[in-house]
């Protein structure tokens, strides 16, 4: 009985879950006493951006990962090894990702004038609820629930932390560059890893002494980036220039933000590709 009904009640009660903790009467959703006009203010639309955003990318992990593909919960341990199965890119994409949920609720938040205490638990408590729940929705499928998996998310959430108590570590930023095929049809994100591109940024300009910083450009950083090649076969390692979108000269509290959202992604810019065995490669406007 419980198979039969769990296929279709797991995702709506994971959900609810999400949805309970993203939108509770703390974080900012109007009482049943507040009129309708009430609702249309930054404090509240930042609030339904967030629940939109992380609630998307979940049912977008339902939808490729876990629909129609319910069984009993079970647990799983790659026998390749932390390190070796599909060369640790995964890996990377789960540090990623809990950086980058941090990340975006805790500026969506601060976009709507949440307090910066408040936007920072919440953005801590919802990016590491959602590792948790996709290894749960993992764990009823044929993936598995993999503690590895779930503690890189959490280590992707914890480097946020940090960043927000250590001001040094605001100036190695998590990104990701994707090039997707043109014929590929179906947008299932661990059937590309060759396509992924992982980056630590660095804010050159902040490391540098008082008396040098001047002579680099506040928008030049410099990335090292961690790829694969040959369906996942071959390790690439990149180091190239990236840019601070955030110095884009354009002022206002909205295109702040999308500056903030967007420099969690890496454009293409010079780099260099080195692989074991092969020769180094060189591309001018390098994006996987």
């Amino acid at each position: 009985m419980m198979k039969r009904i769990g296929k279709h009640t797991l995702p709506t009660v994971l959900l609810t879950l999400f949805t309970y903790e993203t939108c509770a009467q703390p974080f900012g959703v109007p009482d049943s006493t507040s009129s309708s006009t009430d609702f249309w203010t930054r404090h509240n639309l930042s609030s339904v951006a967030t629940a939109g955003l992380v609630g998307g990318m979940f049912l977008y992990g339902w939808g490729v990962w876990w629909k129609n593909d319910y069984r009993s919960f079970r647990f799983y341990s790659d026998p390749e090894g932390f390190f070796n199965a599909h060369l640790a890119i995964d890996k990377v994409g789960h540090m990623y990702t809990g950086y980058y949920i941090f990340h975006a609720t805790n500026d969506i938040l601060r976009w709507g004038d949440h307090d910066s205490d408040s936007a920072f638990w919440w953005a801590t408590g919802i990016s590491a609820f959602h590792g948790f729940l996709v290894e749960v929705g993992d764990g009823f499928s044929d993936y598995g629930f993999d503690y590895k998996d779930m503690l890189s998310n959490w280590a992707g959430v914890s480097l946020s932390v940090l960043q927000q108590k250590i001001p040094v570590l605001k100036s190695f930023e998590m990104k990701w560059s994707l090039y997707y095929p043109l014929n590929r049809h179906a947008f299932i994100i661990n059937d590309l890893y060759d396509y992924h591109i992982y980056w630590l940024s660095v804010r050159v300009n902040s490391l540098l002494p008082q008396h040098i910083e001047p002579l680099w450009p506040d928008w030049l950083q410099v990335a090292i980036g961690y790829g694969s090649a040959d369906n996942v076969t071959r390790r690439e390692f990149i180091i190239g220039f990236d840019y601070n979108l955030e110095m884009i000269p354009i002022e206002g509290t909205d295109i702040n933000l999308i500056k903030k959202l967007f420099n969690m992604f890496h454009a293409p810019a010079p780099g260099v590709k080195f692989s074991p065995g092969r020769k180094p490669e060189f591309q001018l406007l390098l994006l996987n």
